[in-house]
């Protein structure tokens, strides 16, 4: 597959430089290097054509990175000793994505890690001697659902999760993420997606979550973390897969979403930025690029349209920009060091560029906005075949994610099976 390259795509500051235009062209000098040496010479006279055939997956060097990052880190990723519980979801989860073996080794020693962050009263810490917080409690049930197997799944408390919860649940609609902590949509994310994976969604959990994330959309059609506040990519996938689990995404202006979620996709670069006049980051492939099907499935638009957004474009940035070919590992754009987080994120990310996830519009089921609903709803997504788009050797393929969960569809699949085969929690019938 050729792709045009040329720099008339590059960013124009029309003659008045500022210290955010000097950074861009900083990285567009730098990403045009990169895919300078993709182009075929012979084509320069037209613009200049990227040979897509020549990307790879460093499959193996991605594979060592992390395997050497679970069994032990050196001392300069102390910074990390109060995010235990993420270490295991960004390892289990890249690898589970590339179809990599997790032994078992490996979930024993992930159970281990995660039940010393367990807390009694409901919730999982950043380490054991911190509050149990919502960021940490969400990675650690969703690294236990990628490990997978009832010993895993057990480690969780419902009753305590739960009782937690709605501790932390705020008059407004939105949840603390700790006690006394902040409040912002990735509260409710978190919080909908631990509910909606072990089976403890009730009417007074989710009360006034859709309502607090519709205050948050922007004049410019993003999602902020709360009301008042700057539209940013991450708050908007939190916040339209939240309303994806409620089923009532019609809250929002969906055409201002659009406008905003499709010029976030750089023109020279291919990735996405997060917010207006920002650099591009390879983290926001999924942060931005996996709310495009939940975008797809909110305007009711078939496998026919294809999502609103350059997929072949953001697999180039990823897979020629993003790798770090020495270490192994994926970053956040060329001249940055690879680590666990953009490395998990621009796989998943990678994964639903490749593959069209959705669901069939003409086959929804009807009661979207029941919490009973949610386990069949969620398990309606699904990867269509044919409306794959892979760029380069067949190495690079990754297991379809689903962009609520951001995790591959089979553990996902055994995980609601599980937790939904469990009786429901008495608190439900309150």
């Amino acid at each position: 597959m050729a792709n045009l390259f040329s720099y008339d795509f590059r960013y124009d500051d029309n003659e008045h430089e500022t210290e955010t235009s000097e950074a861009q062209k900083e990285v567009e000098d730098r990403i045009g290097r990169v895919y300078m040496r993709l182009v075929d010479p012979q084509t320069l006279p037209l613009g200049g054509e990227i040979d897509d055939t020549k990307h790879r997956l460093l499959r193996a060097k991605h594979e060592q990175l992390i395997n050497d990052s679970i069994h032990g880190l050196s001392s300069v990723f102390t910074v990390l000793d109060s995010s235990q519980p993420w270490i295991p979801f960004w390892c289990l989860n890249s690898l589970d994505v590339m179809g990599s073996d997790i032994d078992d080794r490996l979930r024993r020693h992930t159970m281990d890690t995660l039940r010393r962050m367990h807390c009694p009263s409901g919730g999982f810490r950043s380490d054991p001697w911190q509050l149990p917080h919502l960021a940490s409690s969400y990675a650690a049930v969703m690294a236990l659902v990628v490990v997978g197997g009832e010993d895993a799944y057990s480690v969780v408390d419902r009753h305590a999760m739960y009782r937690w919860l709605m501790e932390m649940k705020q008059q407004d609609g939105s949840f603390a993420v700790h006690t006394g902590g902040e409040i912002d949509v990735r509260g409710i994310y978190c919080a909908l997606v631990i509910a909606s994976m072990l089976n403890i969604m009730t009417c007074e959990l989710v009360s006034g979550c859709a309502e607090f994330i519709a205050r948050c959309q922007t004049f410019e059609g993003g999602i902020g973390p709360y009301p008042g506040v700057e539209a940013h990519g991450g708050y908007t996938l939190c916040g339209l897969a939240a309303l994806e689990i409620l089923g009532i995404t019609d809250v929002l202006d969906l055409g201002r979403l659009a406008k905003w979620m499709c010029v976030r996709q750089m023109p020279f670069e291919g990735g996405f930025n997060g917010r207006t006049n920002k650099l591009v980051d390879g983290c926001y492939s999924y942060w931005v690029g996996g709310a495009f099907p939940l975008l797809q499935k909110a305007l009711r638009r078939t496998a026919n349209d294809d999502y609103l957004y350059e997929r072949p474009a953001l697999q180039r940035y990823i897979l020629a920009c993003c790798q770090d070919t020495r270490l192994g590992g994926l970053r956040d754009k060329p001249g940055k060091h690879p680590d666990l987080y953009h490395t998990m994120y621009c796989l998943i990310g990678l994964s639903l560029s490749q593959h069209y996830v959705g669901v069939d519009p003409a086959q929804e089921i009807a009661d979207k906005s029941s919490v009973f609903s949610v386990p069949a709803r969620m398990m309606q997504w699904g990867a269509v075949p044919a409306r794959a788009k892979i760029i380069g050797a067949r190495i690079n393929i990754l297991r379809p994610v689903h962009p609520v969960y951001g995790i591959s569809f089979g553990p996902l699949a055994q995980g609601i099976k599980y937790f939904y085969s469990l009786p429901p929690l008495a608190e439900s019938f309150v």
